[in-house]
């Protein structure tokens, strides 16, 4: 049943992919591009089998570099569950922005190994700043919530190389495309390019709207459900008034508000499985010990 549906997946991703040809690339996506950019574009779209009509990978034209290909956030963690062998996430933050040591850190695991794979991201290296130096919106407003991504990012490229260890990077990886100016496939993308402070607003604008996807829907429901079933905690109650969207429902998150509760719900369904097992474990050891004793002399 479950080959069924991942073959039936498969063939509707496949049909979707026909959609995307240099036409609708250079008349939905990228009208900037070269002929070169294009092709290459269409070729990572199949190779990846990403679909840039459901915002999983972006070519962006900025000033006069190259096109740059990145994908969007999720597909990482799409194509982690995809393996059958991620077995969760956690990560943060250490340090403070003020003292300039702040990092992004992740830990990965897998079914198949006995210890997680640990990464950590240093901010300096991947902040986003104006020709002023200072930075731009999003890494000034949310440091750490951009530099975990960052650190998540590679963390799962690092963990699953054979299933991501080719796929494009994220926009937040990239020094001179900004975190904001990701185009939305199914509208022609023909703001101007340029470094002037007025797009810049513009763009930060567009992102202001960026709306929690299909999948954090899902992947939110799953959590809370088995937080909620299995160990009768309610994950609202006990935390979503720490943070600054406590008023919001779930359907109203933004993307990165959306990324912050997931990796906290991780965290906390991580926690009480850790508990369960220590539970577990001790009694098994007190019933060993029981029937040790038990036996004759």
């Amino acid at each position: 049943m479950e080959n069924k549906k991942k073959d039936s997946l498969m063939k509707e991703e496949s049909k979707a992919l026909m959609k995307v040809t240099a036409e609708t690339i250079k008349k939905y996506i990228c009208p900037d591009a070269t002929d070169q950019e294009i092709e290459l574009f269409k070729n990572q779209c199949k190779m990846f089998q990403l679909n840039p009509f459901k915002r999983e990978i972006y070519l962006i034209k900025y000033a006069s570099y190259p096109a740059d290909i990145v994908v969007g956030y999720q597909v990482y963690l799409k194509r982690a569950d995809r393996s059958k062998q991620w077995d969760g996430m956690e990560s943060g933050t250490k340090g403070s922005l003020k003292k300039k040591d702040l990092v992004g850190w992740v830990k990965v695991y897998r079914k198949d190994w006995k210890r997680p794979l640990c990464h950590e991201v240093d901010f300096e290296e991947y902040a986003k700043r104006r020709k002023d130096g200072s930075l731009t919106k999003f890494w000034a407003k949310m440091p750490k919530t951009m530099i975990k991504k960052v650190a998540v990012s590679q963390g799962y490229r690092l963990a699953f190389p054979d299933e991501m260890g080719d796929l494009p990077y994220i926009v937040e990886e990239i020094e001179h495309v900004r975190e904001q100016e990701l185009p939305d496939a199914s509208e022609r993308f023909t703001e101007e390019n340029q470094d002037s402070k007025e797009n810049e607003e513009k763009a930060d604008a567009r992102a202001e709207k960026a709306h929690i996807s299909n999948y954090q829907v899902t992947e939110i429901s799953r959590l809370e459900v088995k937080l909620v079933d299995r160990y009768a905690l309610e994950p609202e109650d006990l935390l979503k008034q720490q943070l600054n969207f406590a008023d919001k429902k779930v359907s109203d998150f933004s993307l990165n508000e959306a990324d912050e509760w997931i990796s906290i719900l991780t965290k906390l369904l991580k926690s009480e499985m850790e508990k369960e097992k220590k539970v577990e474990d001790e009694k098994k050891a007190k019933d060993e010990e029981a029937t040790k004793s038990a036996k004759p002399e």
